[in-house]
């Protein structure tokens, strides 16, 4: 009789373990979980490309997105099904360090939308996942795309300080807001930055205006993607 010890004990539990674990995998259902995983992280792609408003969009995190969803659907069914390998996993994911610099806030947010698809997905939950993606994909994208009466810019402006009072007058008549952010002062000349919302058809009467003040070298207007604080 052969001797039982702890270690023969948990062999013979993982074996059987894995046993149950293949049998109760259904490859069909794998398959359409991955499909269905790949089709809404697919979409993620589409609404973070579409959405996007940084300066430099990356692909290669897109498709980060679309392999996260993969991925975590795969972890999602071993989990779901074995215990013994749930607990694995466990463990090993405990001593793994992941470093990413997250440049844009938004992006932790699609990088949790695609992993919330993957658990979704994992577990058959196939409406779920749909209504889910379709309907965080509208809020991204009217929150993103909602239609800017007027687009903030930055106008930097190489005069004396005698235009500057003209300047800040054109600024109340053509801009709904403004806010000067910095101030150079150079041989007697200035250079300043001053931050504006032009209100909507007055953005040729404003360059031209802010052109012809009396000692005016210099002025260049900037569009950017920035939110300047109303009031």
């Amino acid at each position: 009789m052969d001797r039982i010890t702890f270690r023969n004990f948990l062999e013979s539990l993982n074996m059987d373990s894995m046993q149950d674990a293949a049998q109760q995998i259904d490859l069909l259902q794998v398959v359409i979980n991955l499909v269905l995983a790949l089709a809404v992280a697919m979409f993620i792609y589409w609404i973070y490309k579409v959405t996007f408003s940084g300066v430099l969009y990356s692909k290669n995190f897109n498709i980060t997105l679309v392999l996260v969803s993969l991925v975590t659907t795969s972890a999602v069914m071993i989990i779901a099904s074995n215990i013994v390998l749930a607990l694995g996993m466990v463990g090993a994911l405990s001593i793994v360090r992941f470093r990413m610099a997250v440049k844009d806030p938004k992006d932790v947010g699609f990088l949790f939308w695609a992993i919330t698809n993957g658990i979704i997905c994992g577990i058959s939950a196939y409406g779920l996942a749909i209504i889910c993606a379709l309907f965080i994909g509208l809020v991204v994208f009217v929150l993103s795309k909602k239609i800017r009466i007027t687009e903030p810019y930055l106008v930097i402006a190489e005069t004396s300080e005698d235009d500057y009072p003209q300047l800040e007058e054109i600024c109340k008549k053509l801009c709904m807001v403004y806010k000067l952010r910095s101030k150079n002062i150079k041989d007697g000349r200035y250079e300043l930055v001053v931050e504006i919302k032009i209100k909507k058809d007055n953005l040729q009467q404003f360059v031209s205006e802010v052109k012809n003040l009396p000692s005016m070298e210099n002025m260049r207007l900037v569009s950017y993607e920035g939110d300047l604080e109303e009031g």
